[in-house]
This record gives structure tokens, sequence and C-alpha cells, in this order.
């Protein structure tokens, strides 16, 4: 059973889910004879006649968010009159706050101007004065570390402090000595955990998009009250307009449909494989608006699929704009604001399975065709970006002005601006090797460096050479950066020799940067690491390894930073798992040069390790197969048939199960594999890959890179070793 924990500002009693701010949850819970059921509806920005329906309610509660419905909606005169007529603190100093107007809001919301998430340029409503931080050119010019002094202007004391999307932004350390509140909005915390937990102590109240997020944000960031408002992304003002056509394509998937970091995706691309009447597109990255639009256009249904089921998925807003009608997880908050009527279809355990859902939609086009007409018109409406981006401050308005006790936060020199990816986002970050991200990660070595003063841990180490090694990720002159992400890395697994991610970490840049010494120092290295029992090693949760999106093939991430998010947040998660998944990937990789450097171990063995520690990560799975294969034992033909067939049943990597399946005796060559070939057909005649950026590929032992030009003999001196 899960235990909320109940933020300090609010009564130990308030658990249900309207008190504690899941106001998702509170619409699913409360009858609609309940005031709550509604206050919740307005809270979460669906806010249609919801002030007239909390009106007839006697309860001073549902007079004070009858006026805060009336707010949402853009009715600042009924709200203050609404307000004025109840009781309490927070209803005075919104009612003020309103009433004294217009309200100035220092924020930091995305800086380019175009997408679903455009708050700062579509923002139309006069209630507001923004003042944007970013590297926008219109707006106050952002750097790494500033002081929030700095960047407000002289003589403006904003109301209060806005973040969208915090994990993306440059964030003032110093940001609460402004003294006002501080608000942020997070939705990929858990993709970035280790860079956005500490920074989460700096927030009065943190804004998530569904009950999943609810849970996490409420249990790491325990000081805040954390409150679900999911309208935070509308569509885009430049969607073209939808026309009367012929829609070819029956299904259209697209996004990050195949990637190690979203294996839950797999079960819904494999589900629409296996229609085999239902002609499909899927588009593997993300194609340029005109194709995409096209896309939309030219396909009856838009499926959607998202890691965090409720939150709101701005692909199924485009996709109900262009007409389509659009499939999300029963769980959806879109449900609050469309159904069937409208275009909107679910599948789930509530609704059935997707292929049974688009089947049903297909053989009912008719009717469906004008639902979704209907649809379109609805969602350009009530998520039109001005009206998104207004409700949006309105909110962030509400919780600025909800009481709660002073608090101090952590110290702003603790905390370090971590760039979040290796290769996109929404800094600016497209000039690989550029003075700005040099600037940036020497700034944040300096303050770590400022921090060895209170002594020295492997933490600090390791994030001294993760700085540096991704601020010169995409430069290949490696003799001006190498040293110096080895050599704090060395330091850490000298000093420190039980921490296990400074091992992982400095084996990982050896053997996809080094050359021949220096990839004989990383095997050495896993060697050592893996002759270890596993119960002798330390890992702190946010011992950092790397970002999501570094050599994702070689490292279960998924499983790793969930495990991360659950146990910062307090619930039921293993520590030990951390472990197996670093381990996992070690035996991967060492298994890898056996036939350069032999081992204790065979080849075969290590991949077998790799499996059994994370059985569910489909590229140490394929890759012990291919082992059996290639060893040709009749058991290891039925161990590869079995686990072939199981992860045809889980993995959308059809093209790679079938190449391996095909070398099995054809014997063992059954129904599962006929069926097999049919999905891995449709797949190749319907997947277009988009976006597939490279890695770094392993480095041999005995030559020189290609990778990279030279390494000089400092770097290697670094590690201990001589030039050859």
């Amino acid at each position: 059973m899960l235990h909320f924990r109940t933020p300090r500002n609010t009564s130990s009693t308030a658990l249900n889910p309207f008190d504690r701010g899941d106001y998702l949850a509170a619409t699913r819970e409360f009858p609609q004879d309940e005031w709550r059921y509604w206050a919740s509806l307005a809270a979460i920005g669906r806010t249609h006649g919801v002030a007239d329906e909390l009106v007839r309610f006697a309860d001073p509660g549902a007079q004070l968010h009858a006026g805060i419905a009336a707010w949402m909606e853009g009715d600042g005169e009924r709200a203050v009159a609404l307000l004025r007529g109840t009781t309490g603190e927070h209803a005075s100093r919104l009612a003020a706050l309103i009433e004294r107007g217009p309200i100035t809001v220092l924020a930091q919301l995305p800086w380019n101007r175009s997408g679903s998430w455009d708050v700062r340029g579509e923002l139309r409503d006069p209630a507001f004065r923004l003042l944007n931080v970013s590297f926008h050119r219109d707006d106050i010019h952002n750097r790494p570390y500033a002081s929030v002094h700095d960047l407000v202007p002289r003589g403006i004391t904003p109301d209060f402090y806005l973040a969208e999307m915090l994990e993306w932004h440059l964030i003032p350390p110093n940001i609460r000595e402004l003294g006002v509140p501080v608000i942020g909005h997070t939705s990929d915390y858990d993709i970035h955990i280790q860079a956005v937990a500490p920074w989460l102590g700096l927030f009065d109240e943190v804004l998530v998009l569904d009950s999943v997020q609810w849970r996490d944000i409420a249990g790491i960031a325990r000081n805040a009250h954390v409150s679900v408002f999911p309208k935070v992304f509308g569509v885009p003002r430049r969607l073209p307009d939808t026309e009367e056509r012929d829609r070819d394509v029956d299904v259209f998937v697209s996004g990050t449909v195949m990637h190690p970091y979203h294996p839950d995706k797999d079960a819904i691309v494999l589900q629409l494989l296996s229609s085999a009447d239902a002609r499909l597109r899927i588009v593997n990255g993300f194609d340029t608006p005109q194709s995409y639009y096209r896309n939309l256009s030219e396909s009856k249904i838009c499926v959607n699929h998202i890691r965090h089921p409720g939150a709101l998925p701005t692909r199924a807003l485009e996709g109900l704009a262009m007409g389509c009608v659009t499939a999300v997880h029963d769980d959806n908050v879109l449900r609050l604001f469309f159904d069937r009527s409208t275009g909107l279809v679910t599948y789930g355990p509530q609704s059935g399975p997707l292929r049974d859902v688009v089947h049903g939609v297909l053989r009912d086009w008719k009717t469906f065709v004008r639902a979704a007409e209907r649809g379109s018109a609805v969602v350009r409406e009530e998520f039109d970006l001005r009206r998104v981006a207004s409700q949006y401050l309105r909110f962030a308005t509400v919780v600025a002005t909800r009481p709660r006790s002073p608090r101090r936060g952590p110290d702003s020199s603790s905390l370090i601006q971590k760039r979040a990816v290796v290769q996109k986002g929404w800094l600016p970050s497209y000039h690989f090797g550029g003075p700005f991200l040099t600037e940036w990660a020497e700034a944040s070595v300096e303050r770590l460096q400022d921090q060895r003063n209170g002594g020295t841990t492997a933490r600090m180490l390791n994030d001294i050479a993760r700085e540096r090694l991704l601020a010169s990720y995409h430069r290949t002159q490696t003799a001006e950066w190498l040293r110096g992400v080895i050599e704090p890395l060395d330091e850490a697994v000298s000093a420190f020799p039980r921490a296990l991610v400074p091992r992982l970490n400095l084996a990982r840049v050896l053997v996809h940067f080094g050359r021949g010494p220096l990839v004989r120092r990383a095997i050495e290295l896993l060697d050592a690491t893996l002759a270890q029992l596993p119960a002798s090693w330390e890992i702190d949760p946010l011992d950092d390894v790397l970002p999501w999106d570094f050599c994702p093939t070689f490292f279960n991430y998924r499983r790793y930073f969930d495990t991360v998010t659950a146990l910062l947040a307090g619930q039921d998660a293993s520590a030990a798992d951390l472990t197996s998944t670093i381990l996992a990937s070690l035996h991967y990789y060492r298994g890898h040069y056996v036939n350069q450097v032999a081992g204790p171990h065979s080849e075969i063995e290590y991949a077998a390790q790799a499996t059994a520690l994370d059985p569910d990560f489909a590229e140490y799975m394929l890759y012990y197969c291919r082992l059996l294969i290639d060893r040709g034992l009749e058991k290891d033909f039925r161990e590869a048939t079995e686990l072939l067939r199981a992860l045809s049943g889980r993995s959308a990597r059809i093209l790679e199960i079938l190449d391996l399946a095909r070398q099995l005796p054809v014997t063992l060559q059954g129904d599962w594999h006929d069926d097999l070939c049919a999905k891995a057909t449709r797949f190749w005649l319907s997947t277009e890959m988009r976006e597939n950026a490279p890695e770094p590929w392993l480095q041999p032992v005995e030559q020189e890179s290609p990778w990279l030009d030279l390494v000089d003999d400092g770097v290697l001196r670094a590690c201990g070793l001589e030039a050859t």
C-alpha cells in the first residue's frame, strides 16, 4: 500500500486526493454532487460553467473555488466578487492580487517560439506582465549560475516566479532570495532524475501532469505542495487547417516509438503489427512539421502512448486538431475534455486492447469521421495556446497565493546546473563544442572544485568528469579534453574503491573514447570490478550514471532511473536493482573484448550473466541469443528459441529478432516464427526511421581509434600507462 506524505503546510488529516493536490484523481473519486469534483475540474483547466456549479454549494471551500473557477475562466471581476464573499487568507490574498494587477511574473518558459509548449509566445492575457528569462533574443538573457538579482530589472519586484519544465532550464541557484513564491512545473523529472532531484527543494509549489507524477514528486520534494495541473500544452497556432480528403492510412504512430528507454511502447507497436487488415504508418523519431502534419491529415487514427499514461500527450492534441480519431490510454486526462463523440477513443484494462479499439473505429468509420471533425473544432478552441497560456499563469497565481510557512530552501552554493542530455534539448545545445557548452561546464566544475574545501567525495569527482565529458562529447580531438575527464574518475576509483558508479563511468569513457592502452586499462578495470561480490559495492541514488542518451544501447537507463526515482520518493524499491543494472552493463561491455583480451569467462558467459542480471533489456538478450546460435549446440538452439519467442512477444525489435530466428533449425521454427515473419514484413513496409543519433563505437584494443585523431601521452600517463 502506498502511504502519501502530507506536505507540511496542510493538515495531517488531509488524505483525500483533492486536499493533497491530486486534482486528476479527485475528478475520478468524487461524485458530481460533491463540490470537490467541480473544484477539481476547474483546477485542471476544464472551467466552462464550473463556477455556476460551485455556487450551488454552501460550503466555504466551494465558494473559494467558485472564485478560482471564475478566475481560471478569465472573469476577474466575478472572481473577485466571489472571493470577497467568502472567508480565509487564501481568498483574500488572491482577490487582492487580482484587483491590484497586472500580476508581474518572473518566468522561465521555453525560449524557442514554436510547438505545443509556446506559452511565452502565445500569452495575450492583460492580467499579466511577464518577465521571461531564457536564451531568446527578446527575453532577459540567461547564463549559467546567474544571480536572480542581475536578471530582474531594477525597481521591479515580481509577484511570483514560475519555471515551466524546470528540468530544461538553468535556474538561478539563489532564486529564493527574491522573497516571493517559487513555483516549478516538471514533466520529465524521472528521465533526468539525478540532475533534477537536488533542485526540487527550491520550490514552494511543484506542478505535475498526472497522479503518478504527483506520487513521485510528493515523495521527493517533501517541503513543497504538489498540484496536478495537466493543461500546460496546447495546439500550435501555426497548425494547418484540416481538409476534406481521403485518409489512406488507417493508423499513424510517431515520435520516440522504438528506443531502449521506452520499452513500454513496444506493446503498442506489436498490437498494431498484429492487425493485418489495418494500413499502418510508423515514424520512429521526429519529422519536419510539414511532413508530420501531412501524415496526420492522411490518417484516420492517431495512436498515443506516453510514459505517464495520465498526462497530457501533445501528439494527441495535434492528432485531434488535424481531424484524426485519437487513441489514448484509459487513464489519460483528455477523457475529461473529449469522448467518442469528439473523436477520442481509449484503450487499456477498461476499454480493451488497442487492436480491438482500432478495428472498432475502422468498422464504423462513417460515424467516427464526423466525430473527428467535431473534435478538431473543440480542441482548437479549448486547447488554443492563448487560452492554455492564460490558464497556466492563472493557476500559478492561485497556488502562489496559497498560505504557507516561510522556509530557507537549500544552500544555493550546493546546486549544480548539470547538463541534462547529450544530443539535444531546450537549451541552446546545438552548436556542439561551442563556447557556451564549454563555459557552462567550466562554471560547473569551478563550483564543484570549491565544494572540495568541505571534503572530497566520489560523487563530486564523478560530477566533475561528467560535465567535462558532456561538454566535449562531439569534439573528436580528444587530446584537448579526455585527460580532464579521466583524471577525476581515476581519483574517485582510487580514493573510494567501493564506489561503483565512478568505475562504470570510467570504463565507459575509456572504451568509447580511448585507444589501445586506454582500452586495455578499461578491461583491467572491468575484470577487477566483476571479480568482487555484488554486495561489496556502494551506490547512492544520486551518483550520476550520465544522461539517458549517452550510449543508451549499452546501459538500461530506464530501469536505473525508475529505481532511483522510487528510492528518492520513499516507495517500494530495492537499491540492489541499481547494482544489478550496472553489473549487467559491465558484463555486456566485457564480453565484447574477450576475443581481443582473454578473461576469466567466455564471451557467451558474459552475455549470459548480463541477461540474467537484467533480463528485460532487449539489447542483452539479442546479444546472448546471437552467441548461442553461433555456438550451435542443440541445447543452445533450444534456449535461443525460447528466449527469442518470449522476446518477440514483448519487443518491437522485430527485424533483429527475425534475423536470429531464421538461423534456428527449421524444426524449431513453429507458428511463432510464422507470426514473427508476418509482423516483420508489416513493420518493414510501414516504418520510417528518423533521427538515429550515432553512438561512439567501442574502441579496439590494438588499433588506434578511427573515432579519434590522437590521444596525447599525458592522457595515457593519467591512467598509469605509457604510449605504445
